[in-house]
């Protein structure tokens, strides 16, 4: 360990003062044998795994500039709750951890919901240790392998983008960028990119019972073929279904709708991501970082569903999540690389799937709403002053959707003259969320 410390101590001595930090990257397959039933997480109950299709990873990234290195890992899962994170941060002393899910609904339940009935978990613990243990180990490689680099950060709105996705529920809103940062060595060659973008992985639907990663793999696969280095990809503000599921989306070969719930639906939508980043990185200047910033605070969430509440009674969780004096508490993260003090790139960790609205703004409060008065919460983006800001969804914990308290929506009349009770409120753990959240994320802002 001191050997290593002095090799990296040698490093940043030799680094063009202001050009270069530090990064490395690693991967491992996660992907779980199938010698015992397991039950795919996102959808219903009792979807049983019958073969692989791609292998399921955790990537990580591992960033450096004079402190102890920050690691972004991501992991191709529903979710993991904070216990088994706190877990992987434990096996990796010395390093700051995120990580994050990819939410990907052709993957291992590891957090209980999904398993062969309600009452029953879906979770395997030996699978969810294997993924401890491998998510540490990545962690540690990524570290092992830092090396000078320079950061080439990007941003793009395609102007289709919203094609790619479908909103559920008005207001209709999207936090549509698509983010990339791509570490080069000083020969120009990418050590990594990570990828940040806001959709549901689950154009399979809810039929497929082959595990894969998903349009993900799609977009890590593109990239990594074309010399990007080890993609890390994280997603961002997807709660209200902001999925590929419904969209009308053109298959660009044959130029008719991309079948329903198939690969090849997966494949475009991957693809297209992966596009987007290549071509946004053409004319891309090296941004310096000179100083890595990570904050987190637990938060107490409120949880009034009844769904929540009833799984942590029976167990479904394996003791994880627990629900004391009416709530749970949850991590909230705040991450930024700076030069010179100014922030160039900021990102919100989020531990849940975040409406857009609440993460660049167009919250509409119905009359109709539950709680129609309610202050609308300041979106999370606008909170920042990067140029290129980020949002890392199912940040190191998952408590379900979160969205405005001001559209909260369980009582009759209905919001927008909906017929029945909207999707988002029976998988989020109460109206309180957002309120709780962004005044979190508010005071990690703070000097």
């Amino acid at each position: 360990m001191r050997t290593a410390c002095l090799l990296a101590l040698f490093a940043l001595a030799q680094l063009p003062a202001g050009a270069e930090s530090l990064a490395g990257a690693a991967a491992r397959k996660i992907t779980p044998k199938l010698d015992r039933p397991v039950y795919l997480a996102g959808f219903g109950n009792n979807r049983a795994a019958t073969g692989v299709h791609d292998d399921l990873w955790a990537r990580c990234l591992a960033l450096r500039t004079t402190a102890a290195p920050v690691v972004i890992c991501a992991v191709d899962l529903i979710g993991l709750f904070h216990d088994d994170v706190a877990m992987v941060r434990a096996a990796v002393p010395g390093a700051t951890v995120i990580v994050a899910a990819t939410h990907v609904h052709q993957g291992p339940d590891t957090m209980g919901q999904w398993g062969p009935k309600q009452t029953l978990s879906g979770l395997d613990e030996p699978y969810n240790s294997f993924v401890v243990a491998e998510t540490a180990a990545c962690a540690r490689d990524a570290i092992a392998r830092l090396q000078p680099v320079r950061m080439f950060p990007a941003a793009v709105t395609p102007p289709d983008v919203a094609t790619y996705y479908d909103d559920t529920r008005p207001p209709v809103v999207h936090d549509p960028e698509i983010l990339s940062l791509v570490f080069r060595d000083r020969r120009g060659r990418a050590v990594a990119t990570l990828v940040n973008w806001n959709n549901h992985p689950e154009a399979l639907g809810s039929r497929n019972t082959l595990i894969t990663s998903d349009y993900v793999h799609y977009t890590r696969q593109t990239l990594e073929d074309a010399g990007f280095g080890t993609v890390v990809f994280v997603n961002g503000a997807i709660g209200g279904m902001q999925s590929p599921l419904g969209a009308k989306i053109l298959d660009p070969e044959t130029g008719q709708p991309a079948p329903k719930d198939s690969f090849r639906l997966a494949e475009i939508v991957g693809r297209y991501a992966a596009r987007h980043v290549i071509e946004s990185q053409k004319k891309v200047k090296s941004a310096a970082v000179d100083s890595l910033v990570y904050k987190e605070t637990m938060a107490k969430f409120p949880v009034t569903n009844q769904g929540f509440l009833m799984a942590a009674k029976l167990g479904l969780f394996g003791g994880r999540k627990p629900m004391q004096e009416g709530g749970t508490t949850a991590p909230v993260g705040y991450l930024k690389l700076a030069w010179g003090g100014r922030p160039v790139v900021e990102a919100a960790l989020v531990p849940g799937e975040l409406y857009p609205e609440l993460s660049v703004g167009g919250a509409v409060c119905d009359p109709n709403a539950d709680f129609p008065d309610a202050p609308v919460e300041k979106p999370l983006k606008k909170m920042l002053s990067a140029p290129f800001r980020m949002l890392f969804g199912l940040a190191n914990d998952e408590i379900g959707y979160i969205l405005p308290k001001c559209q909260w929506d369980e009582k009759p009349p209905y919001t927008f003259g909906a017929a029945r009770r909207w999707y988002g409120e029976v998988n989020s753990v109460g109206p309180d969320a957002a309120p709780v959240l962004a005044a979190a994320f508010e005071s990690l802002l703070r000097p």
